[in-house]
């Protein structure tokens, strides 16, 4: 299964069954077919990432949380500021939301 990058908003349909992370980083499982919701926390709309997603050093942050890099080192990041390279090694990598 490839890992999923891309953003969808509230009212769009879900087009694969599974958990979905908003921007206030509340996880809730959706189902093929269903439409988004909106912010459980905020009740206005917002996006949504399937909480298998991935970014890459360089990328900017788009919801705030703890996120963890290919080599396991945790860190915790604000929407906003920019993924940063390896914490350990120096070097880009990929990080994925800690659920």
């Amino acid at each position: 299964m490839a890992t999923a990058t891309k953003q969808h908003r509230t009212n769009e349909t879900v087009e694969e069954t599974g958990a979905y992370i908003c921007e206030a980083g509340k996880v809730q499982e959706l189902t093929q077919g269903e439409k988004f919701p909106n912010c459980p926390v905020s009740g206005t709309a917002t996006t949504w990432r399937h909480v298998n997603h991935t970014h890459q050093t360089g990328e900017n942050v788009t919801e705030s949380g703890e996120y963890q890099d290919a080599d396991g080192q945790k860190i915790t990041l604000e929407a906003g500021s920019t993924f940063p390279a390896c914490p350990k090694t120096g070097q880009s990598t990929s990080w994925h939301h800690v659920s």
